[in-house]
């Protein structure tokens, strides 16, 4: 088998998984996750509104959280609007929102999952946090939106704020 034959399978087989991804970001884009996007998003309208509770103005929204052993990890079957608070001051409030409350390792963590028919793929979930992000910011102008590989993050009225301090 020669040199090139094998550099001309490896291009094949990354050009297939390339068009996949983008077949995916695709499918989102034209309103195949739509439903979810939706639910994460009335959660995210219900944490906001009841900010007040749980006394917090920043949010995480990605892959839900789970106790693994001990260890915090992604549940890759659920997406989730969550918050950390590392004393547990915020937890009666999380609890009489309805938030699910996670301690791990001394730590606080209060989510509103969203379950997954099935696990998403990388590409796909890029895609609808993309999404999100253009919603929250469409909704909420002045809420920032901060965006990492696999989750975003929200801050209320974090727009005015920094307006407030650079004027």
């Amino acid at each position: 088998m020669s040199f090139a034959f094998v550099i001309l399978v490896l291009m094949a087989f990354f050009c297939a998984v390339a068009f996949r991804q983008q077949l995916k970001r695709d499918k989102v884009n034209a309103g195949g996750q739509d439903e979810l996007i939706k639910k994460v998003l009335s959660r995210y309208r219900k944490l906001r509104e009841n900010q007040d509770a749980v006394n917090a103005n920043a949010f995480v929204i990605g892959p839900a959280q789970e106790d693994h052993k001990g260890n915090l990890r992604d549940n890759p079957k659920a997406l989730a609007v969550r918050i950390l608070d590392e004393k547990g001051k915020r937890r009666d409030g999380a609890a009489e929102l309805g938030m699910d409350v996670l301690e791990v390792k001394e730590q606080f963590f209060y989510q509103f999952p969203v379950e997954l028919e099935k696990e998403m793929e990388n590409a796909e979930l890029v895609a609808v946090l993309t999404r999100i992000k253009q919603k929250i910011e469409e909704r909420y102008p002045d809420d920032f939106v901060g965006r990492a590989p696999n989750y975003l993050t929200v801050v209320i009225d974090g727009k005015k704020l920094l307006k407030h301090l650079d004027g």
